[in-house]
C-alpha cells in the first residue's frame, strides 16, 4: 500500500501526557524550591544582596540562570495538564466524585508545597497549582449550567471566566490565572483539535503578560499535538499521588542543603 501522504500517526498516549506533565512540575519544584530558595537563598536575601551575589559569583550566576530556565519549564505543565481536565471532565461517570478527588489532591498538596517551596509548614502568600484546577471544575461546573448556542452563551461565559480568574488572584493560586484562561480555550474548542491546539498555544502567549515565563508554555502544545487521545492506564493512586510525592522529596532534600 502506498503510505505516501498518509497522516503520520500520533505516538503520545495518556501516560505519556502525564510523564511530562510530571517532569515539567519537577523541573519547576527543582528550580525554585532547592536552586532559589535553598543554594541561592532567595527567600532569605533581598534582590539587592542576590543581585551582589550573582555578580561576584560565576556559579552563582550559573544557578540562577538554571533556575530561570527551570521555572519557565514549570510553565509547560499547565497546558498539560488543562488538557487532562477537560479531558477528565468528558469522560468522567460522575463529576461530584471528580470534583472531590481534585480537591482533595489540592488540600494534601498544600502542606508539602509549603514545605518544599518555603521551607514553612503554614505559607499563607499563595496556594499551590492544584487548587487551581479545583477552580477551573467550578468555572466548567457553572458552564454547563447554561446551554450552549444562545447569543449569550459566550458572554456568561466569558463572565464566568473573568470572575474565576479575579477568585484566583484574590486567594494567590499559583499559575491560577492561566490555568483559567488556558482550560477555558482548551473546553471552548474541544471539539476541533487542530483548532483546540492553536487556540491553546494563542492562549499560553497571552499568558506572558501574567509571567515572562509562559514564553516557553506554547512547547507543550507539540507534545499536545502528538497526544493519541488514549487515556492513561496507570493507576489512579500513581496519576494523584506523584506530585505530592515530588514536592516531599524537595522538602527533605531542602533539609539536607
Amino acid at each position: 500500500m502506498n503510505q505516501i501522504g498518509k497522516r503520520k500517526k500520533r505516538t503520545i498516549n495518556g501516560n505519556a501526557l502525564r510523564t511530562w506533565g510530571m517532569l515539567f512540575l519537577a523541573a519547576g519544584v527543582l528550580g525554585r524550591g532547592l536552586i532559589q530558595n535553598h543554594i541561592l537563598g532567595v527567600g532569605s536575601l533581598t534582590t539587592q544582596q542576590l543581585l551582589e551575589v550573582m555578580g561576584s559569583s560565576q556559579h552563582a550566576m550559573a544557578l540562577a540562570t538554571a533556575a530561570l530556565v527551570l521555572q519557565a519549564l514549570e510553565t509547560c505543565a499547565v497546558p498539560l495538564y488543562a488538557l487532562m481536565l477537560v479531558e477528565g471532565v468528558q469522560n468522567t461517570s460522575s463529576f461530584p466524585a471528580y470534583f472531590k478527588r481534585v480537591l482533595g489532591l489540592a488540600l494534601l498538596c498544600e502542606v508539602p508545597y509549603n514545605l518544599a517551596m518555603h521551607g514553612k509548614l503554614l505559607f499563607f502568600s499563595d496556594r499551590n497549582p492544584v487548587f487551581a484546577l479545583v477552580m477551573c471544575l467550578v468555572m466548567l461546573y457553572l458552564f454547563s449550567r447554561f446551554p450552549e448556542g444562545k447569543k449569550t452563551d459566550v458572554l456568561l461565559k466569558i463572565v464566568i471566566t473573568v470572575a474565576a480568574i479575579l477568585w484566583c488572584e484574590m486567594l494567590k493560586i499559583e499559575y491560577g490565572s492561566a490555568t483559567i484562561l488556558i482550560v477555558s480555550v482548551l473546553w471552548a474548542f474541544r471539539k476541533n483539535t487542530l483548532y483546540r491546539n492553536f487556540a491553546g498555544a494563542a492562549a499560553t502567549i497571552v499568558c506572558t503578560v501574567m509571567s515572562m515565563y509562559f514564553l516557553a508554555a506554547p512547547m507543550a502544545f507539540m507534545i499536545i499535538h502528538g497526544y493519541d487521545g488514549e487515556k492513561s492506564t496507570n493507576s489512579r493512586q500513581i496519576n494523584y499521588l506523584a506530585y505530592p510525592v515530588i514536592l516531599l522529596a524537595a522538602a527533605a532534600a531542602g533539609l539536607i542543603l
